[in-house]
């Protein structure tokens, strides 16, 4: 079982955008924490020694929750199909590390390889001592799996909880139906937040166009449907040079570029 998990903070505690004219709106009134419930174990949960460090309220990331769900559509939006054999391990994170040329020429699959690359991966680089977080669709032996790779350094190993790789693989559909779980859940908490803060207006002295809040609510709860009728074309052509002009490049020696 795969759950994106979160709480939002109460409405008078999300604290407002701005010092001269404080105000809100849909993306900061999301504030909250969140993590990833992935079979027996939790995604992106602070170590006992983080939370009494930094005197969390939660052992989760507390960081507006739009932020993973947006991410997470555009990744669900990136596993429309399945990443072909040959290109797993450029995304897995069994791909060696390469040194990029000094003089920073290379090919316009070199671009091309990297987007693919970006793609599988959830960015938390707003996060201190993230995880690295990949995902990827393939066929093994004949079923379509997606796989949730979290991998955490050992320099950061004080930070989340966790081993130093940890790999949950489930079929595709169990993972699509957690982004839809995922969706709907939020879509629902910030409907009821949009519906209370029209019956009460904003908090005092912040501004907030409650009309516009509508808006934009109506206008994102459609954004996950929006995100899988759009076509996705990928040049297989162009990311296989770019992977194989990419692997000609050194090896990143241990300990550079970190």
């Amino acid at each position: 079982m795969l759950q994106f998990a979160f709480e939002l903070r109460p409405v008078l505690q999300v604290p407002p955008w701005g010092s001269d004219r404080p105000n809100l709106h849909w993306f900061g009134l999301t504030d909250g924490w969140y993590w990833i419930n992935a079979q027996d174990c939790e995604l992106l949960r602070y170590r006992d020694n983080a939370v009494r460090r930094w005197e969390l309220e939660r052992p989760y990331p507390g960081y507006y929750v739009a932020r993973l769900w947006e991410d997470v559509l555009a990744l669900r939006w990136a596993l429309q199909e399945p990443v072909p054999q040959d290109l797993v391990a450029f995304v897995d994170g069994t791909f060696p590390r390469r040194d990029f040329p000094d003089d920073d020429q290379f090919g316009a699959g070199v671009d091309a390889a990297f987007g693919f690359q970006g793609d599988h991966h959830l960015d938390l680089g707003y996060l201190t001592g993230s995880p690295i977080l990949r995902c990827w669709r393939q066929s093994v032996e004949g079923r379509d799996v997606v796989t949730l790779s979290q991998q955490i350094s050992p320099e950061k190993q004080g930070t989340f909880a966790g081993p130093e790789r940890l790999d949950v693989a489930l079929p595709a559909a169990g993972f699509f139906a957690a982004v839809e779980d995922f969706d709907r859940r939020l879509i629902e908490a910030m409907e009821q937040r949009v519906a209370e803060l029209e019956c009460t207006g904003p908090p005092p002295g912040v501004a907030l166009d409650v009309q516009q809040l509508r808006l934009e609510h109506v206008q994102r709860s459609r954004w996950l449907a929006q995100r899988l009728t759009a076509p996705r074309q990928i040049d297989w052509t162009a990311v296989r040079a770019g992977v194989a002009e990419i692997s000609s490049w050194p090896l990143l020696q241990q300990g550079e570029g970190d």
